[in-house]
C-alpha cells in the first residue's frame, strides 16, 4: 500500500526539465516527455494545452506535491488545509469539467487522446461528487493527517543540499502552527455536523501526536526524530550551528505549541464520542458509503453484492489453503492450522534489534530476487531503485504492517518500502515474500515508477491514483510472483493465500462495518476464523477500515479485473499472447479507472488477435 500520508496523495513528476518549465503550453508537455506525435490533431493540441494548464495549477497549489516530485518551489511552505481552499479547488475542478464538455470535441481527438480525455473526465467528476462528502472523509485519523504527514514529509522527502534548503526546512517547522490550527478548525466543523471518528481512533491519534513532540529539544536526552533528521542533513553545511539553533527554536516555539493545541482538541472531541461506529451511522452516512465504495473501486457495485463476493472468495481461497495444509502434513482443521501459523515461534524473527535487522535483510534479498526475475514477465522495466527501511516510531501506532513510499522521477530520492517493526509477532516469515512483492517489486514500486517514467502520456496521468487499479495491481502481482517462480516453498504459498484471504475478508468486513452495522469484535472474529493473521495485525486492520470507508473493497475487485482481462486476452489471442506485452499495456497507461482499463486492454487484444495482414 502506498503510504497513507501521501495517500493517498498524488506523487511524482517526470523530469527536472518539466519541474523547471511548467508554463501551461503544449511545448512544456513535450519537454516533459510527451511524444510530439501525440498531438496528432488540432483538437489534441488544444486538449494537451488544457491538461498542462490544469496540472500546473494543481501542482503549484500543493507544496507537498512539489516536494514529493523533487521540486524546491514553495519549499518552506505547506498546503492550505482550510475548507475555504477546498471550496476554491472544487470551483476550479467544476470549471475544468465545463471546459472539457463544452470546448473539446471528443470525436475529433486521436484514439490515444480520447483515453486521456476519459480518464480526466472520470477523475474530475469523481472529485466533484466527493466534494459534498468532504467532512465525511476522515482526513484526520489515527491512519493519517497532518500530525503524521508533517514529520513524514520533513524526514522522508525534504532534502537539504544547501543553506537555503535548510532554511526552508526550518520555515516548514515554524509554519506547522497554521496547518494545525486549520486542522483543528476542520475537526470542530466536522463535529458540529455530527461527524466524528470512532472513539478508539482518538487514543491512537493522541499517541502518535505525543510521540512527534518527544525528545530533545522538547525533553529527554535523545533527539526528537525531526531534530535528529535536521542535524544529519545539515552536518556538512557551513553555519550549521546557527541552523540547528534556529531549528530547535522553531520546534519549541512553533511546532510543539501547535501539536499541543491539536492534542487538546483531539482529547476534547474524543471525550464526547460514545462508541465505535461505521459510516452508516453518520448523517447521510449510507449515501457517503455508497459514494466511497464507488470512488475506490471505480465501479457501481452495491454493498450487498460486494459482501456476497467476499464470502465467495473466502470460500474459494479456504479450499486452496486446505490443499497446501495437507501438503505440509498438518492433520487438524484450518482453524488449528491458523493458530499454529500465528503462534509457533519458528515462524517469527526475535522481537529484538537483531531480529528486526534480520527481517530487513531478508526483505532486501526478496526485492533483489524479484528484480532479477522481471524480464520474464515485463518488457518495460523501471529505472528507479527501491530501498527497504524501518517505519518511523511516530507512525507505528496507527499504521499497518508495511507501506510503499515512492521516490522522485529523476531518481535523486529512491522509493522505499517501510515495515512496521514495533512488534515482530505481526510479521511472520511465511508472509514475507508475498508482502515484499506487493509493496515493492513487482508491485507498487514497479507500477508507480513505470507510470512516472512513461513519456507518452500527459503529466496528470502519471500521478492519478485510482485505488482499484493501484492496489489491484499490487495484489495481482502476489499471484504473478508465484507464476514467476519467486515463492520457494509451501510456506511461501501459505503466505500468498493468506494475503489474498486478507483482501477477500476485507470485502466482507468493510461492508459489514459500514453497511450492516458490524462492531469491532464481530469484525475481528471474522478475520480470526478465516485467516492466519495475528490478532494484533487484525485489530490494526479493522481499525483502519473503520476510518477509511470503502478503500478496503478495492484490492480484490481490482485484482480480479486485471486477472480477468489477462485471461480474456489470452483466450482471444492464443499463441500471439505475450505476458510481457500485456503487463506493459496495463502499466504504461498510468493509473486508470477499471472501466477505462478494460477499454484499453480490449483494444490491445483486438489488435493482437487479428492475423497479420
Amino acid at each position: 500500500m502506498p503510504n497513507h500520508a501521501s495517500r493517498r496523495a498524488f506523487l511524482k513528476l517526470t523530469t527536472a526539465t518539466a519541474a523547471l518549465a511548467l508554463t501551461g503550453c503544449v511545448d512544456d508537455i513535450v519537454q516533459a516527455g510527451m511524444d510530439p506525435a501525440a498531438a496528432a490533431t488540432t483538437e489534441d493540441a488544444k486538449l494537451l494545452a488544457f491538461f498542462s494548464k490544469s496540472f500546473t495549477r494543481e501542482l503549484e497549489e500543493s507544496p507537498e506535491f512539489m516536494t514529493s516530485l523533487g521540486m524546491k518551489k514553495r519549499y518552506g511552505e505547506w498546503s492550505d488545509y482550510s475548507d475555504e481552499f477546498a471550496v476554491y479547488q472544487n470551483k476550479n475542478t467544476t470549471a475544468d469539467l465545463a471546459f472539457m464538455k463544452n470546448d473539446i470535441d471528443r470525436a475529433a481527438l486521436s484514439p490515444a487522446m480520447r483515453v486521456s480525455y476519459d480518464i480526466f473526465l472520470f477523475r474530475n467528476e469523481q472529485r466533484v461528487t466527493s466534494h459534498p462528502f468532504r467532512f465525511h472523509n476522515y482526513s484526520v485519523s489515527h491512519f493519517g493527517g497532518p500530525h503524521q504527514e508533517i514529520p513524514n514529509l520533513l524526514i522522508n522527502r525534504h532534502s537539504i543540499a544547501n543553506v537555503s534548503d535548510a532554511e526552508a526546512y526550518i520555515a516548514r517547522i515554524a509554519a506547522t502552527d497554521k496547518v494545525m490550527d486549520q486542522t483543528i478548525t476542520f475537526m470542530r466543523e466536522q463535529k458540529a455536523k455530527g461527524i466524528t471518528l470512532p472513539k478508539f481512533s482518538y487514543a491512537l491519534i493522541l499517541d502518535d501526536a505525543r510521540k512527534a513532540v518527544r525528545g530533545a529539544p522538547f525533553d529527554g536526552k535523545d533527539d526528537n526524530e525531526i531534530f535528529a533528521d535536521f542535524k544529519k542533513k545539515v552536518a556538512k553545511l557551513s553555519g550549521k550551528e546557527k541552523l540547528i539553533a534556529d531549528a530547535g527554536q522553531a520546534l519549541t516555539q512553533k511546532l510543539k505549541p501547535a501539536y499541543e493545541r491539536f492534542i487538546a482538541a483531539a482529547e476534547e472531541i474524543g471525550r464526547s464520542v460514545k462508541g465505535d461506529h461505521g459510516a452508516g451511522t453518520l448523517p447521510d452516512g449510507a449515501a457517503f458509503y455508497d459514494h466511497a465504495v464507488s470512488a475506490h473501486t471505480t465501479l457501481k457495485m452495491p454493498a450487498n453484492d460486494i459482501h456476497a463476493l467476499g464470502h465467495a472468495e473466502v470460500a474459494r481461497l479456504s479450499s486452496e489453503m486446505e490443499v497446501v495444509k495437507k501438503r505440509l502434513g498438518f492433520k487438524g482443521p484450518l482453524k488449528a492450522f491458523y493458530t499454529d501459523l500465528r503462534t509457533n515461534p519458528r515462524y517469527l524473527y526475535p522481537n529484538t534489534d537483531e531480529g528486526r535487522n534480520g527481517y530487513l535483510t531478508r526483505a532486501r534479498e526478496l526485492q533483489a530476487e524479484a528484480n532479477a526475475a522481471l524480464p520474464k514477465a515485463f518488457g518495460t522495466l523501471p529505472k528507479a531503485a527501491v530501498e527497504v527501511k524501518r517505519m518511523e516510531p511516530f507512525l507505528e501506532s496507527g499504521q499497518t504492517i508495511a507501506f510503499y513510499n515512492q521516490g522522485t522521477p529523476d531518481g535523486s530520492r529512491p522509493g522505499f518500502v517501510a515495515y512496521n517493526l514495533a512488534s515482530m509477532t505481526t510479521l511472520p516469515k511465511w508472509q514475507m515474500a508475498a508482502l515484499a512483492f506487493h509493496e515493492g517489486i513487482p508491485g507498487h514500486h514497479l507500477q508507480i515508477s513505470i507510470a512516472q517514467e512513461t513519456k507518452a502520456i500527459p503529466e496528470f496521468r502519471k500521478y492519478s491514483f485510482f485505488t482499484a487499479y493501484v492496489e489491484g495491481w499490487a495484489l495481482y502481482t502476489e499471484l504473478l510472483s508465484k507464476e514467476m517462480g519467486l515463492y520457494k516453498d509451501d510456506l511461501d504459498e501459505v503466505g500468498r493465500i493468506t494475503m489474498e484471504l486478507w483482501r477477500a475478508c476485507r470485502l466482507v468486513v468493510d461492508t459489514g462495518i459500514h453497511a450492516k452495522g458490524w462492531d469491532r469484535k464481530r469484525s475481528v472474529d471474522y478475520f480470526l476464523a478465516n485467516t492466519a493473521l495475528t490478532r494484533d495485525n487484525i485489530v490494526r486492520e479493522i481499525d483502519r477500515y473503520f476510518v477509511w470507508p470503502g478503500q478496503a473493497c478495492a484490492y480484490q475487485i481490482g485484482k480480479n479485473k486485471i486477472l480477468e482481462l489477462r485471461e480474456r486476452a489470452k483466450a482471444a489471442m492464443g499463441m500471439r499472447f505475450d505476458i510481457r506485452k500485456y503487463h506493459d499495456t496495463v502499466l504504461e497507461n498510468g493509473g486508470v479507472p477499471l472501466p477505462v482499463l478494460e477499454t484499453i486492454v480490449a483494444a490491445w487484444t483486438k489488435a493482437g488477435a487479428a492475423p497479420p495482414g
